[in-house]
C-alpha cells in the first residue's frame, strides 16, 4: 500500500502541483540539471521546492524515528500516523486554498513543500523498517532483481518465492499507484487526491496497529550499518509488537 502510495503522490504531484515530483529525488536532481541546462518549459523552482521539502523531511523524521526508537514505542506506527497528518495537512490546504489547477501559485507551493516532507519523513521511516526487497518510493533495485530471477529461472535456479513477490508487487503497485494518483488528480483535483491518498497512509498505520495478522517492522539496529532501501544487505526482518 505504500508503494501504491508513492505513485500515487508523485502522480499528484507532478500533474497537479507543478512539473516535479516529491518523492522521486533523482527525478528531482535530473529536473534540475536540465532546467540549468537551459531547457525550455522546465523551472528550477518545483526541483529546488521538492529537494528541500525531501531534505528537512527526512531530518526531522531521523530525529523523531530515534526518539521513538529509544524509547520502546511503536515506532513505525506512530511514523505512518504522523506522515498521514503531513499529507492531511497538505490536503486540508489544497482545498481551502483552491491550488488545483493552478500549479504556478504560491498555494501549490506551500501543498508541495508539505508533501515533499512527508514523503522525506517517509523514506526516513522505511529506510528504519528495512523492509527487504520493498522500497517503497523506487524500483529500479526490484526491476534489475526481477530481470535477474528470471535469468535464473532460464538456467534452472529458484530460490525462495516471497523476495519474488515482493519485488513484483513493488514495481506492480508503483505502475497502480501512478494511474490511480493521476485519475483522482485530473478527475477531482489536488486536494481530494490527497485526502484520499491521506485516507490510505491512515488505513495502513490502523491496520498495522490493530491486526494481529500484521507485524509491524522491528527499527533497524543504530549501528547495524544498513545503507537504506537501495542496500543489497537489508538485513532480517524482525518484531515490534512486543517493543509495546
Amino acid at each position: 500500500m505504500l508503494t501504491v502510495t508513492a505513485g500515487a503522490v508523485d502522480a499528484t504531484a507532478f500533474l497537479g502541483l507543478g512539473h516535479a515530483f516529491a518523492a522521486l529525488a533523482t527525478g528531482n536532481l535530473l529536473l534540475l540539471g536540465f532546467a540549468a541546462a537551459g531547457a525550455q518549459d522546465i523551472s528550477l523552482v518545483r526541483p529546488l521546492l521538492a529537494l528541500a521539502g525531501f531534505t528537512v523531511g527526512a531530518a526531522v523524521g531521523d530525529a523523531a524515528v530515534d526518539w521513538l526508537r529509544d524509547r520502546g514505542r511503536r515506532w513505525f506506527v506512530l511514523a505512518l500516523l504522523l506522515e498521514a497528518a503531513f499529507l492531511w495537512t497538505a490536503a486540508g490546504y489544497a482545498l481551502s486554498e483552491d491550488a488545483a489547477g493552478r500549479p504556478d501559485s504560491r498555494q501549490s507551493a506551500v501543498v508541495f513543500l508539505l508533501v515533499a516532507f512527508a514523503m522525506g519523513w517517509r523514506n526516513r521511516v522505511t529506510w528504519e523498517a528495512r523492509i527487504p526487497d520493498m522500497p517503497t518510493t523506487l524500483v529500479q533495485m526490484s526491476l534489475v532483481k526481477m530481470v535477474v530471477d528470471a535469468m535464473s529461472l532460464g538456467r534452472g535456479g529458484g530460490g525462495p518465492a516471497m523476495p519474488k513477490v515482493r519485488r513484483l508487487a513493488t514495481v506492480v503497485g508503483m505502475f497502480a499507484g501512478g494511474v490511480c494518483g493521476a485519475a483522482l488528480v485530473l478527475n477531482l483535483g489536488v486536494g481530494p487526491a490527497l485526502g484520499v491518498i491521506a485516507g490510505s497512509v491512515t488505513g495502513t498505520a490502523l491496520l498495522y496497529a490493530v491486526g494481529p495478522w500484521l507485524r509491524p517492522p522491528a527499527a533497524r539496529p543504530p549501528d547495524s550499518g544498513w545503507e537504506g532501501p537501495g542496500s543489497t544487505d537489508p538485513g532480517p526482518p524482525g518484531q515490534l509488537g512486543a517493543r509495546g
